[in-house]
């Protein structure tokens, strides 16, 4: 009785406003730019819910397993597909309700989790008329930040490797642009134009959302949401706590990646990401072709040399042999 009635409560909050996903690749400036979109009085936001990428993530797959291996057990012998997703969609209501009622008059519920750019498809299974914005920055960036972020409070997460945080973001890059195709409620912006012409972008944004703002307006948004003042906890009215503020504002620039990385690193993510760089507007650094050729030879070695050590695990594996 008490769940249905908390469904039923979570249903009407959400009643007439819109929900967008904020989402990208991890470190792109997705924290920078949900403050800016927090600053009107029309949106309401909160910290990362993870509701969709880890909390109903083990239900998705644990459905879709038994699905395909017709498991004699299990919720799929009880309930039929449309409860199944009515069941998904109380959950998450409930979740994004929770947001909706920190500011009851707000218009536009704003719920950001980097990680929801892999769940597009889930979230308009239960949410078909969801808006995602997508933040996209130049990788040489996200590689960099995440080698630091992976040292520090990140350390969970994050990886200290360069072709792995490089594979990240062209994953992530890649699965967010899809989502264009299959809805007409997406916007994509880039870190770096939010950094040069940030009201004009913000305005857009919040246009598109139903929550339109004045030019004057995303300027004194823009402002207050300074990195410098979001590094020195500067920022009224934030919508959650803001810890970790160095370690997550940290430079806040276009091109930090070039002191950041060595010209063999920046090189190796330009070689592994060139084509989605490329159709995405980022021009390589001037390395020389001597580093991208012995780049390349390292890069494909490395691969090989992986490639062996798999075989190698999998027949010592069959064979009940000791790994040492």
């Amino acid at each position: 009785m008490f769940l249905a009635k908390l469904m039923s409560e979570s249903e009407d909050v959400l009643r007439g406003k819109k929900l967008a996903f904020l989402v990208a690749a991890p470190r792109s400036g997705t924290t920078w730019l949900q403050l800016l979109l927090s600053r009107p009085p029309s949106v309401v936001t909160a910290h990362e819910t993870h509701v969709f990428d880890v909390f109903m993530r083990s239900m998705l797959d644990q459905w879709s397993h038994e699905r395909v291996t017709r498991t004699p057990t299990g919720p799929t012998n009880l309930l039929s597909e449309e409860e199944f997703h009515a069941l998904l969609r109380a959950v998450s209501s409930i979740v994004l309700a929770k947001i909706a009622q920190r500011k009851p008059s707000a218009t536009v519920v704003l719920e950001k989790t980097p990680n929801h750019v892999n769940c597009w498809r889930e979230i308009l299974d239960e949410w078909p008329d969801a808006h995602f914005i997508h933040i996209i920055r130049d990788p040489r960036s996200v590689v960099a930040s995440l080698r630091v972020a992976s040292r520090s409070w990140a350390s969970q997460w994050a990886s200290s490797r360069i072709s792995t945080n490089c594979e990240r973001w062209i994953s992530d890059v890649r699965n967010g642009r899809q989502i264009r195709s299959a809805t007409d409620n997406y916007q994509e912006v880039t870190f770096e134009e939010l950094l040069s012409d940030g009201p004009d972008v913000l305005m857009r944004l919040l246009d598109k959302l139903g929550a339109p703002s004045s030019l004057d307006e995303c300027r004194r948004y823009a402002e207050e949401c300074r990195i410098e003042n979001l590094k020195a906890g500067k920022l009224d009215n934030a919508p959650f706590a803001m810890t970790n503020r160095n370690e997550s504002y940290r430079i806040g620039t276009t091109d930090s990646w070039r002191v950041e990385l060595s010209k063999w690193e920046i090189a190796l993510v330009e070689r592994l990401a060139g084509p989605l760089m490329s159709e995405l507007g980022y021009a390589p650094a001037n390395a020389s072709k001597t580093t991208s050729v012995f780049v390349g030879m390292g890069w494909t070695t490395w691969k090989a040399a992986r490639a062996v050590r798999r075989r190698l695990r999998r027949f010592a594996d069959r064979r009940g042999l000791v790994r040492v």
